[in-house]
């Protein structure tokens, strides 16, 4: 009984984890706690953030690039008796045109190929005609304009960011696991990670509007067909893959991982449906989180009081043995479905293969 209470407890502690990201699916991201890694297994997590520092979404080059820019206006003049004009005073009417430039600009390859595809894919995809293809072509003399002003305006910040991430790298290379010096690079690499995201963020806000223009631009039919999604290039799933509910971003496929793993780990436990399975996979992910946290001495930060005190073994290494106690037991079939699946499943298969023996009566 205790032990089936105790695949209960477990079982709901996950269900409920879960259930939160699913609820809070739009505040919920798994790169905060994988890069907020610390100790020896921290870099393990590090690469599962696409471009953390961001250095290859600031890369950038030149590039020649077509585009369509506004025009003065054309001004026309409408007095009383000309047709479809029914003032008594001149009438000023104007109209816009578009002129095609091409200039050689600074791009910032992540950002701007991405966008270009999707610019391509909905010229091919709605076939925009008179006003509708100027609002396109706008959005993207927009964004081109918008891009080359930020190199323009932040070239001097970005290179002395990259310069302070070097010597900050190098100096981590070197090893000095004095406590005072680990205070000093855990400051250090959050302060240059947030002036990365402050970049990055600025970015992420051309690419946006972009496509905010361009949804705003199509019409009511048009949008009810899926637009192209924007995925940066250094957060796109590899040979483009393009996945069911998580589209292309290796980001929204790892968020979607870990809620419902967690989730569909707890159901298990809970109905005792293959709760062997179950609990090796919550013990699994259990490990994953002592390695981003690990409870062990001289690691810096250390844990925050309010949280508790624990040395090598904490909260979560006692459910991570509890957990595969459970994973050794067959508590899936006291009080769980698994009574069924092995008396229905199980154990007519294995009796035909020869791999159950009978018990003495």
């Amino acid at each position: 009984m205790a032990l089936v209470v105790l695949r209960l407890s477990i079982g709901w502690h996950f269900l409920y984890e879960g259930a939160w990201k699913i609820d809070n699916a739009d505040k919920f991201s798994a790169l905060p706690f994988l890069t907020l890694s610390k100790g020896p297994f921290a870099p393990i997590f590090y690469a599962m953030a696409p471009d953390l520092d961001g250095v290859e979404r600031l890369r950038t080059e030149e590039k020649e690039v077509t585009f369509f820019t506004p025009t003065n206006r054309k001004v026309d003049v409408k007095k009383p008796g000309d047709s479809g004009f029914e003032g008594q005073e001149p009438a000023v009417v104007t109209s816009r045109e578009l002129v095609e430039k091409k200039e050689t600009i600074t791009i910032y390859p992540a950002y701007f190929y991405p966008v270009e595809k999707i610019y391509d894919q909905v010229l091919q995809k709605y076939a925009p005609e008179g006003e509708q293809l100027q609002q396109f072509q706008v959005a993207w003399g927009n964004f081109i304009a918008a891009m080359n002003a930020f190199a323009k305006g932040n070239q001097e910040e970005i290179e002395g960011y990259l310069g302070s991430l070097k010597r900050f790298q190098e100096a981590k290379a070197a090893k000095n696991n004095g406590p005072e010096q680990k205070k000093r690079q855990w400051s250090e690499m959050l302060k240059l990670r947030g002036e990365a995201k402050g970049f990055l963020n600025e970015l992420d806000a051309l690419a946006v509007a972009f496509c905010d223009e361009i949804y705003g631009s199509l019409t009511v039919d048009q949008k009810k067909t899926a637009m192209p999604e924007f995925v940066v290039a250094t957060d796109q799933l590899p040979y483009g893959i393009h996945l069911p509910l998580v589209g292309s971003s290796w980001t929204k496929f790892l968020d979607f991982t870990v809620t419902w793993a967690l989730t569909l780990i707890g159901v298990c436990l809970i109905l005792g449906f293959c709760t062997r399975l179950a609990a090796i996979g919550g013990g699994c992910f259990l490990i994953s989180v002592l390695m981003t946290q690990p409870p062990w001495p001289t690691i810096f930060p250390p844990v925050h009081p309010e949280v508790g005190h624990a040395l090598v073994v904490d909260k979560n290494f006692v459910e991570m043995v509890a957990i595969f106690m459970l994973a050794t037991l067959p508590v899936g079939r006291w009080g769980g479905l698994d009574f069924f699946v092995w008396n229905w499943v199980g154990k007519p298969l294995f009796r035909y293969l020869g791999w159950y023996i009978e018990e003495d009566k």
